[in-house]
């Protein structure tokens, strides 16, 4: 096998495929009326209330992550209602809305698979340690876009397996001098993270959360938070430099130096120490909510 683009998988045909896939992966009815409320102006906080109750599981599942260390509220949080005025309609929406992506790609899977979203929850918290070194206001996003970053990579393995794993077998192969990344272009014409934020688009995501997916390996490139996408992007690596992901040093990649000048605008003196230092924390914030994390996969 040369590894060389076949006719049949070019970029508009994984385009056509996941295109596709897009009518299948459809989110729960709940979400589509959650999106509603909270893109409406006159919706009241009673509202939301109301549709989130009327599905038990993820009421569930937003009281837990409501309660976990990751808010590091004092006062126990028991109902919905108190948990919508306390984290707001964007923030529950976000949880809403990823909580279902998850659940959307949770099947059993391979050995990679269950490497991968052990990587993906990784990212989601040192997403939010790189944004708390670059002092930026705490908000749910980080966690999300860093949780959902590889999406794309997911929805390559499970939904074009047999291509997939045909390219995972070339990249093992000891001839083999290319990285992932240039592998995939040349497999699927077209990069994870562009499948990423065309999937989180269509479940209507905030485009701020799109952008720092599909910008993870550029976040220069990034129009709308080029610093969201720079903290996703460094999270990424620090947990790749760590191990933390399936595909071992095929997979590694340098720090985008061109968003340097941007992240030093933040924070005064930053260097390369202050990410470096931040790996050994890596472990123990996973571990210090890892009850938040597991919610996710219920």
């Amino acid at each position: 096998m040369e590894g060389k683009l076949r006719p049949e998988y070019t970029r508009e045909k994984t385009l056509n495929i996941l295109s596709k896939a897009t009518d299948i992966l459809t989110l729960p009815h709940v979400i589509n009326e959650i999106l509603d409320v909270t893109s409406e102006k006159n919706s009241s906080a009673s509202d939301l209330t109301d549709i989130i109750e009327s599905d038990p599981a993820l009421t569930m599942r937003i009281l837990s992550v409501a309660n976990s260390p990751y808010y590091g509220f004092v006062k126990k949080i028991s109902t919905i209602s108190h948990a919508v005025v306390v984290l707001g309609f964007q923030e529950i929406q976000n949880i809403a809305l990823s909580m279902s992506v998850v659940q959307l790609f949770d099947r059993k899977g391979s050995e990679f698979t269950e490497k991968l979203w052990r990587h993906c929850f990784a990212v989601g918290v040192t997403t939010r340690m790189m944004a708390n070194c670059l002092n930026c206001r705490m908000d749910g996003k980080y966690f999300v876009g860093g949780l959902l970053h590889d999406v794309g990579k997911i929805f390559l393995s499970q939904y074009l397996n047999e291509r997939f794993r045909e390219m995972i077998s070339f990249m093992e192969r000891n001839d083999n001098i290319r990285t992932y990344h240039v592998l995939e272009e040349e497999y699927f014409g077209i990069s994870h993270s562009e499948v990423g934020g065309r999937l989180l688009d269509s479940w209507m995501f905030p485009q701020e959360i799109c952008d720092a997916v599909a910008f993870h390996h550029n976040p220069t490139g990034s129009q709308n938070d080029p610093v969201f996408a720079a903290c996703v992007h460094i999270a990424d690596i620090l947990c790749t430099v760590k191990g933390i992901t399936p595909l071992k040093d095929y997979y590694f990649l340098t720090i985008q130096r061109s968003i340097l000048p941007i992240l030093k605008g933040l924070k005064e003196n930053l260097s390369t120490d202050d990410m470096i230092n931040l790996i050994p924390q890596i472990d123990l914030e996973i571990d210090r909510q890892s009850n938040f994390v597991s919610v996710f996969k219920r």
